[in-house]
């Protein structure tokens, strides 16, 4: 017997790894997967800015508030250096504006989207003296910026 035998050809042989198949079923349910959590996320995304701003529009009230309290009266004057971009730094989502002009005590804070932003379609967001908040066209004094 020759112990350096030659392998035949048509004897079958013993392989480790992935076919092909199994590789596509793999990449189709990571794009299933992706498909399902990527939306999601940016509605997720779009959340957490909204919350952002309405947070940012309740401090801003609530400085009003306090500002009005130790000088008595509603003023222009109350309004410096609150609202404008927002954030404050890097790439402006919303645009903070107080109506009426000159201030009242019947005010709104309004933050408009702005163009080319992931929140352009996410609706305008009011807040009233009252505490009246608005996003869009559906107001009250509960949870209508999360609708």
């Amino acid at each position: 017997m020759n112990k350096y035998r030659k392998k035949s050809l048509l004897a079958p042989t013993s392989q480790s790894g992935f076919t092909l198949i199994e590789m596509m079923i793999v990449v189709a349910i990571i794009a299933i997967l992706a498909a399902i959590a990527f939306p999601n996320y940016q509605q997720y995304v779009i959340k957490t800015k909204r919350t952002d701003a309405m947070s940012e529009m309740q401090n801003i009230a609530s400085q009003l508030e306090s500002r009005k309290l130790a000088q008595g009266t509603y003023s222009n004057a109350l309004i410096t250096g609150l609202g404008g971009n927002f954030p404050r730094q890097g790439p402006t989502l919303y645009v903070i504006t107080f109506s009426p002009n000159p201030l009242t005590s019947e005010w709104v804070i309004t933050a408009t989207p702005q163009a080319n932003t992931q929140v352009i379609n996410d609706g305008t967001l009011t807040l009233s003296y009252q505490n009246v908040k608005c996003r869009d066209s559906i107001c009250g004094t509960g949870d209508e910026w999360n609708q």
